[in-house]
């Protein structure tokens, strides 16, 4: 074996020699040489395994495995936590907790809260209607509803006067092919309910009310509803009415001063 080892490294030493043989023939001395046998380099010197510091994972200084003194510390330290039972405690966040939000203010209980100043007028205005109604007080419920819905008391007060010497203010009012608070002429051509005589007078009322919202803004027109809210004497805003919107073959025939001028007192003005 020491004479084949001889013969290999003579070959390797002559010029001209192809690297890939020597890398080969030194690649199988070292595979095929027992773990105490001597090789040498041509000299006579022993050659040593790596001596360049490469491990087999490519990486200078480092083998891939942990060394067995690293090991020994681990234990060691692993060992020494367990019997002093301190385990390593994981660190708290540095951040600050969100603050919690303050709970509302919770109402006193059976407080009631305040209705504004316009609900409670509407209100009120509303429950007198409702008032006028159950009493049989119809002109001023014309008047109340129509103030309740943005007409000025002079206007209210004026479209009621009309009202009386239309209808005397009843509502289950009927003639001449006509009927009902203004004398809706057929009486079918209320809108936007027709149904307005039904026998009930309370209900009849209501309906009518609404209808004569209806028949100012919607079939004369608002900008004449805006002329009327203009008038500020009673009587005036009764004549407008007449002349404007119930529109008589008599001019004026059915405005009734003195009721006008009542039903304007009542209101408050």
């Amino acid at each position: 074996m020491l004479a084949l080892v001889g013969t290999f490294a003579a070959y390797e030493a002559q010029p001209g020699g192809s690297g890939h043989v020597t890398g080969s023939s030194a690649a199988y001395s070292l595979h095929t040489l027992a773990p105490s046998a001597a090789v040498t380099d041509g000299t006579g010197a022993p050659v040593s395994g790596r001596s360049d510091g490469k491990a087999k994972n490519g990486k200078t200084g480092k083998t891939g495995k942990t060394s067995a003194s690293a090991k020994s510390r681990r234990s060691a330290k692993a060992a020494s936590a367990h019997r002093t039972g301190s385990p390593v405690k994981p660190t708290a966040p540095t951040h600050a907790p969100s603050p919690q939000a303050s709970p509302s203010p919770q109402p006193t209980q059976g407080a009631t809260p305040s209705p504004s100043p316009s609900g409670s007028s509407s209100a009120t205005l509303a429950a007198d209607v409702q008032k006028d109604i159950a009493s049989g007080n119809y002109l001023l419920a014309v008047g109340q509803y129509l103030v309740e819905n943005g007409y000025s008391a002079a206007a209210a007060a004026g479209v009621a006067s009309c009202v009386d010497g239309e209808s005397g203010g009843n509502p289950e009012s009927v003639g001449s092919g006509g009927g009902g608070l203004i004398g809706w002429t057929p009486i079918s051509s209320a809108e936007p309910n027709s149904n307005i005589i039904t026998g009930n007078p309370a209900q009849d009322m209501m309906t009518q009310l609404s209808d004569l919202l209806y028949y100012n803004s919607t079939e004369i027109g608002q900008s004449l509803v805006d002329e009327l809210n203009s008038q500020t004497d009673p009587v005036a805003a009764a004549d407008f009415f007449s002349q404007n919107f119930e529109k008589p073959a008599v001019t004026d025939s059915d405005v009734v001063p003195s009721v006008a001028e009542q039903i304007y007192s009542e209101l408050g003005s």
